[in-house]
């Protein structure tokens, strides 16, 4: 039985793709790529974050308990400088840390930055209150945020301590 040709010549188009179902199919796999870059890089991003705000919750807790225990010229504490010292009795220390959490002189090599705020309150005999302001910054911005010193923790609170300038003061 002979065929038409114009059936037999669909029959051998139909062997493979078009080259229109091809390029659809490329772009699709394509779009769906990026989507999945932008997932990863977003994910790798918000990773980051966490660690960051893992490290600075436990050391702003370990400077607070530090403060508490009046332990100056142990570590956390003894790397913390005066930045300023006012008239209301707000006192102002700062420290810089690299990416280990380690501390360190070198502005170029710091990360982190720590800064404690204390604000006296009251004054009693042993003892004075103080409200104190604990709060950690990123000195570089994050790969996805247009930050540029982002805040990653800031704890604020009042607790009983001993007069702080005269265990700070040189």
């Amino acid at each position: 039985m002979n065929l038409p040709i114009s059936f037999k010549n669909k029959k051998v188009n139909n062997l493979g793709f078009t080259i229109v179902e091809l390029i659809i199919s490329v772009g699709t796999l394509a779009i769906l790529g990026v989507f999945i870059l932008l997932f990863f890089m977003s994910s790798k991003d918000v990773g980051i974050r966490t660690e960051d705000l893992d490290y600075s919750v436990y050391h702003t807790n370990n400077i607070i308990e530090s403060i508490k225990l009046n332990e100056w010229e142990k570590k956390p504490l003894k790397n913390f400088k005066i930045l300023d010292i006012n008239n209301n009795d707000n006192t102002t220390l700062s420290s810089l840390y690299d990416e280990n959490w380690s501390p360190t002189n070198e502005e170029k090599e710091a990360l982190f930055r720590t800064t404690i705020v204390l604000e006296e309150k009251s004054e009693k005999l042993e003892k004075s209150l103080y409200n104190l302001k604990v709060e950690v910054v990123k000195l570089k911005g994050y790969f996805r945020s247009n930050e540029k010193n982002p805040i990653i923790h800031s704890i604020k609170t009042s607790l009983y301590i001993d007069s702080i300038n005269e265990e700070i003061m040189p």
